[in-house]
């Protein structure tokens, strides 16, 4: 069941505090019994957006610089530099370089939440109330949007009886995290296996110490969570990483994916004959819709795909802790514990060309229940057959579409469009001329090259 509390603590000065036990010496992390706060916000790691984990690589922390988050963070600024022209509208920028978390509900009443775009759910109708009542159009989240009438769906309305998530775990609940982020529920028995794997046997070089977590640390244990082996040490002493070279990778190939075989992409390569590696890739809108998806894909969603064995070895093991626990003693549901296992790209984020195995979100039917003539709120339920006011049928506005546009296809860049794609996922509209500078700069000789044409989606 949903809480009813809203009162939040201001995450910019709040400071959790967490119990760890560490070999002094070694200035090492055996585990930290962590309750409902922590684990949740590990658990929270899982359901962000590949854009947000990008974009949250790239912010100042108590590290010595920012990480990119290897080819993810070349496809995010690529965006970023990509001219609002190339984009159906201006929102389709905006939504990939701020994707919204298909679970934000859970986690943005989190004591201490990094993504910011877990803010709550915002819904727009027609300025004109009488237009809203005629041609019910509703906008979620972006209220820039165009009416049929064309003015602007920027009169925010409100659902009535909203409730407030309370995260993902029991509030009695109690873990211990590994070194590795393995969690497990706090029974002796579990924390005497660590001790006996680490082959402790000295117990008088073990110390209890609490920390206290801030905002911007928990920025650090994700960026440690995605590079160390030993991510809570590193976290708790604070080591000194080498992150000048430093770029995780979260790859897959494509033609290891199940993939839907009625759908494909051709794509023309240019490949180097000595090696047989891929220098860009010449491709449709399609291709760069479906290369900038990427970016709206939860990062449980991908590990899901993957079978949770991904090059992220410590997120793998926090990803596999979720089905090794009781979900009716230690989660919050056995339906939540599945969203959080397979989450899904939030609503209106995915595209139609899509060949992986990553779904969107579904909403329910969306209804104006007016009151009188100039005010109104919104419900879920079906239209009301009694009772005051009525019920009107709302539906709901693509912000990827241009005002009139009723194209069966959805996606972000416009139709009609060339790109070119390197091999480290950067993306840029076709010229023939950035293209030979490319191959400059990479030295490649052109007696070196070749030209194919393949299909991506089939297996």
């Amino acid at each position: 069941m949903a809480a009813t509390v809203t009162q939040k603590v201001d995450d910019q000065v709040y400071k959790l505090p967490l119990k760890v036990l560490v070999i002094k010496e070694k200035k090492q992390v055996l585990f930290a019994e962590a309750g409902k706060d922590f684990v949740d916000i590990l658990f929270s790691f899982l359901t962000f957006p590949l854009g947000t984990l990008s974009k949250l690589m790239a912010v100042e922390s108590n590290l010595q610089k920012p990480v990119r988050f290897g080819s993810i963070s070349s496809l995010y600024e690529s965006v970023t530099h990509l001219e609002e022209e190339h984009f159906r509208t201006q929102t389709c920028k905006e939504m990939l370089l701020n994707p919204k978390n298909s679970l934000a509900s859970y986690c943005q009443n989190m004591k201490l939440n990094i993504d910011d775009a877990t803010e709550p759910i915002k819904y727009f109708i027609c300025e004109n109330w009488e237009c809203s009542k005629r041609w019910r159009f509703l906008s979620i989240n972006f209220r820039n949007q165009r009416c049929f009438c064309r003015e602007l769906l920027n009169r925010e309305i409100f659902r009535e009886n909203v409730t407030v998530e309370d995260g993902f775990v029991k509030v009695t609940a109690r873990f211990i995290v590994g070194d590795d982020l393995h969690i497990t529920p706090d029974v002796f028995g579990a924390s005497l296996q660590v001790l006996q794997k680490l082959g402790i046997k000295d117990m008088q070089g073990i110390e209890e110490r609490t920390i206290h977590i801030n905002k911007k640390e928990v920025v650090n244990l994700l960026k440690f969570s995605l590079f160390s082996e030993t991510p809570m040490t590193d976290f708790v002493f604070k080591k000194d990483q080498p992150l000048d070279n430093f770029s995780p990778q979260l790859g897959f190939d494509i033609a290891q994916v199940p993939s839907d075989k009625g759908k494909q992409m051709l794509v023309k390569i240019l490949v180097r004959k000595s090696n047989g590696k891929i220098v860009f890739a010449e491709a449709f809108e399609d291709f760069a819709d479906f290369i900038f998806s990427f970016l709206t894909f939860p990062l449980g969603g991908v590990l899901h795909m993957l079978k949770g064995f991904s090059s992220l070895s410590c997120l793998d093991k926090l990803y596999k802790s979720i089905s090794n626990l009781n979900a009716g003693r230690y989660l919050r549901s056995q339906e939540l514990t599945d969203k959080l296992v397979n989450p899904r790209c939030a609503f209106q984020f995915n595209v139609s060309n899509q060949i992986l195995p990553i779904e969107a979100d579904r909403l329910p039917s969306y209804y104006c229940h007016v009151k009188d003539q100039y005010s109104g709120t919104l419900v879920t339920s079906p239209p009301a057959t009694f009772g005051n006011g009525m019920d009107l049928p709302l539906s709901i506005v693509d912000p990827r579409f241009p005002a009139g546009d009723l194209s069966s296809t959805y996606g972000f860049v416009k139709r009609s469009s060339i790109y070119m794609v390197t091999d480290d996922l950067v993306v840029t509209p076709m010229s023939s001329v950035s293209a030979i500078s490319y191959l400059n700069r990479l030295g490649v000789p052109l007696f070196d090259l070749e030209e194919r044409v393949i299909a991506i989606g089939l297996r």
